[in-house]
């Protein structure tokens, strides 16, 4: 059975002592949170609202996430771009044009996205909490391309030069997207491939 801590990182550990809690509630919590983000955005969702929205009281939220910050970093992490994409498996090249889409679109659901930046600008701790699990999520993804890469006869990459990769795929999608976040048109992500992140990955640039 998968640990409520590693599926949620802010989430309060159960209690050594006492009922068993169940995970139905979580994902009920977690929901609701999406829901009135898309609804209220940030600054008009209360930990109130979240326990109505998810039929629990406001003691079993508060047992599980002490803050509005912590509840919504949880549920955030849930959305699209930290799943790990179907990898086409065609070559390379496609499955890192297939990471890329995946991290740089969040089309499924464009107004919790806008409420989530909103809210990371004005608290810092979460923005930072945000921002380490996107460039953690995104620096496994690489790591699975890289393996791949070797195993297809390229020079290995070692791990500082994973780091800059990373960093360096994180950078141009913030640039790309802009302030407002918007998605980023497929045929960029594909030139960003083909142009430089290939070339980081496997030292020469992708074939045609």
């Amino acid at each position: 059975m998968n640990d409520p801590a590693n599926l949620h990182p802010r989430r309060l550990p159960p209690a050594e002592r006492g009922r068993s809690q169940d995970k139905s509630r979580d994902d009920a919590i977690i929901g609701a949170t999406l829901e009135l983000l898309g609804e209220k955005g940030y600054h008009g969702l209360t930990m109130t609202d979240v326990a109505a929205r998810a039929g629990v009281s406001k003691a079993t939220l508060y047992r599980r996430w002490t803050t509005k910050a912590d509840v919504v970093a949880d549920a955030v992490a849930t959305l699209s771009p930290m799943k790990s994409p179907r990898y086409p498996g065609t070559s390379l090249r496609d499955d890192f044009v297939a990471l890329m889409e995946q991290v740089g679109n969040c089309d499924d659901s464009p107004e919790i996205v806008t409420a989530t930046r909103e809210m990371a600008r004005v608290h810092p701790d979460l923005y930072r909490t945000l921002s380490e699990r996107f460039g953690t999520f995104v620096r496994v993804e690489l790591n699975k391309l890289a393996r791949q890469a070797a195993e297809a006869g390229h020079a290995p990459i070692s791990e500082a030069e994973l780091d800059v990769l990373g960093d360096t795929v994180v950078a141009l999608l913030a640039h790309c997207a802009g302030p407002a976040g918007a998605a980023i048109p497929r045929e960029r992500l594909i030139r960003l491939v083909d142009n430089a992140l290939m070339v980081l990955l496997t030292g020469t640039r992708a074939a045609f």
